[in-house]
């Protein structure tokens, strides 16, 4: 049960700081992309933009963790889910994350190629505007892969009560409302998704209900009735 309890602040901080670090990325680089002039302005405020794309990292790594450190109990009632959200929330969350961090990075060299010449011409045009797409595509996959990984984890716990099942189907339903949002991304006329375009406003749900979740987790940790039943069950 020791364990167990460690496993459950363990995930819990892992979203606090992959959410916090997430909303530090958004501050650093936000400004920056809001100037007419991005990509080819960003060499003139190249700390705050690795900054805020270490952040983006920072941001990744935590949450691409979660799935790994819940994986021992959760295979306990369905090892298929429980591998499938570690290779979706886990894996493939990780290369998404990786994408829009080495899209950053190649921005930067592109607005700092921009600065050594002064000249803007049509293929540095071309090359940021297809970084910038690149990072806007892998933003996209992200949002698929992160909202797949949740429905199996949230499906686990809400067949196995290890949290209540308020909460687990919250968390289902919001994984859902957030793969919708992210589909009509990709098939919609503007591949740029955020909480203001779109069907953006469905990501609220669930972005909501994983800070909820961390702090149940924190707070209250596991079912002990239920990983009881788990164990019983997995012997």
């Amino acid at each position: 049960m020791k364990t167990y309890r460690k496993t459950a602040v363990m995930v819990g901080i892992l979203f606090i700081i992959g959410t916090v670090s997430g909303i530090l990325a958004a501050v650093f680089t936000a400004p920056i992309m809001g100037e007419s002039t991005f990509p080819l302005n960003i060499s003139a405020s190249e700390s705050q933009w690795i900054i805020g794309t270490l952040l983006i990292l920072l941001m990744g790594f935590p949450l691409a963790m979660v799935p790994v450190f819940l994986y021992p109990l959760l295979k306990k009632h369905n090892e298929v889910l429980a591998l499938g959200a570690v290779v979706f929330r886990g894996v493939l969350e990780a290369v998404c994350y990786m994408g829009m961090v080495i899209s950053n990075f190649l921005l930067l060299s592109v607005s700092q190629l921009y600065g050594q010449t002064g000249v803007a011409d049509t293929s540095m045009k071309i090359l940021g505007s297809t970084l910038i797409s690149a990072g806007d595509w892998a933003s996209l996959l992200l949002g698929l892969v992160f909202s797949i990984g949740g429905m199996m984890i949230y499906l686990v716990f809400y067949q196995t009560k290890l949290v209540p099942r308020w909460l687990s189907g919250w968390g289902f339903i919001g994984a859902i409302l957030y793969f919708i949002a992210h589909i009509e991304g990709i098939f919609g006329s503007q591949q740029v998704l955020s909480l203001g375009s779109g069907l953006g406003f469905l990501m609220i749900p669930l972005a909501i209900q994983e800070m909820v979740f961390a702090v149940w987790l924190i707070v209250k940790g596991f079912n002990r009735t239920a990983i009881a039943a788990l164990s019983a069950n997995s012997d």
